[in-house]
């Protein structure tokens, strides 16, 4: 008997988006349930596993690039836009109406990402001349029928670090795939600033840096960490320079120890990579870019070619589903994604590319 290898992985889980649609945003809320956001206002919901998709953003917002969202159901989401000015919206109703949380219309202003945990809210955004590098936070986040609104009670300006690195009116993040900022604890978080070209990962309690460590990517145009994942004490960074997509060198890097200490992989992916994700036991990793997706099954040290349908830029690992998005989304089961690209190194390896015999 002759095993046949799938052709395309995505049938009846696979949805491409037309008009040049890019979204950059996701947050999956369940084993079916999940949300995107991306250019033009868009902001997508679907409540069984993306066969159908339903258009549910913002009315009179279709200018704005939503890069970051998060959903608490299939009901309530926050969403927010990246690019001159900044805006944060939440829903409380699947999409009917949106609220205003917090606008930020200065010239330069730009928001890059968010995360949430509990009630708490911790945005991050780039440095302009009156006002340097920012984290914002709200702790009055209601997980409840309703949202009340956005309160900042703490602004952070990190106007210096000891070992000298000064942030200027370059200073930023990249707003990639909403994953450069997340907690890690009640007040504890993680975030990644590009700071006079380096990425820097810092690790930081409420308005204190805890220690803060430069990441082994390249100074390079548009180049360093676009996102990262951490996992307990293990965590991935990937990026690269999103002007040379097809670049292996200096895309990825990986902790052991909580961020402590940073190494490039050994197996570098293939190529500029924006998003990064793993199962709830950091036993699986997958990181996706332009040009194509990876998996790690060591903790990110060796990667190897997931699949070469380009065009993702975030993905999330929810139970035993992987969802990817980007000009296109998908929800793969991890089981049967895996499945296949051991079948396809089985192939690779046969002489001429025919499939052994079982």
């Amino acid at each position: 008997m002759i095993m046949r290898l799938p052709i395309f992985i995505f049938i009846c889980f696979y949805t491409l988006f037309a008009n040049a649609q890019s979204y950059r945003g996701m947050s999956v809320t369940g084993r079916n349930s999940a949300w995107i956001s991306g250019s033009k206002g868009m902001v997508l919901r679907t409540n069984n596993g993306g066969k159908r998709w339903d258009t549910i953003g913002p009315k009179h917002f279709q200018g704005k690039d939503f890069r970051d969202i998060h959903a608490f159901n299939h009901r309530k989401a926050i969403i927010m836009s990246s690019g001159d000015s900044g805006v944060v919206l939440q829903t409380g109703n699947g999409g009917q109406s949106w609220d205003t949380l917090y606008t930020d219309y200065r010239p330069g202003a730009f928001l890059d990402a968010f995360d949430v945990r509990k009630h708490r809210l911790l945005m991050v955004g780039d440095g302009i001349p009156s006002q340097k590098m920012y984290i914002y936070q709200s702790l009055n986040i209601k997980s409840n029928n309703s949202f009340t609104p956005l309160t900042i009670f703490a602004k952070t300006r990190w106007e210096y670090f000891h070992n000298g690195y000064a942030p200027d009116s370059t200073s930023s993040y990249y707003a990639a795939s909403g994953s450069n900022v997340q907690w890690c604890g009640k007040t504890q978080f993680y975030a990644i600033p590009i700071i006079d070209n380096n990425s820097i990962f810092i690790s930081a309690r409420g308005n204190l840096i805890r220690f803060f460590r430069q990441l082994p990517f390249q100074k390079q145009k548009a180049g360093g960490a676009y996102g990262f994942h951490m996992s307990g004490k293990n965590g991935v960074a990937v990026g690269g320079s999103f002007y040379k997509p097809e670049a292996r060198d200096s895309v990825a890097c990986y902790t052991n120890d909580g961020g402590k200490t940073w190494t490039p992989c050994s197996t570098m992916p293939g190529g500029y990579r924006s998003g990064v994700c793993s199962n709830k036991s950091g036993k699986i990793w997958i990181c996706t870019g332009p040009n194509g997706s990876d998996y790690s099954t060591d903790g990110g040290k060796n990667w190897k070619p997931l699949f070469y349908v380009q065009g993702f830029n975030v993905c999330s690992i929810r139970g035993n589903y992987l969802w990817i998005s980007g000009k296109a989304s998908a929800r793969i089961r991890l089981k049967d994604l895996l499945k296949v690209q051991r079948e396809a190194e089985i192939i690779r390896s046969s002489p001429r590319g025919i499939p052994p015999r079982y």
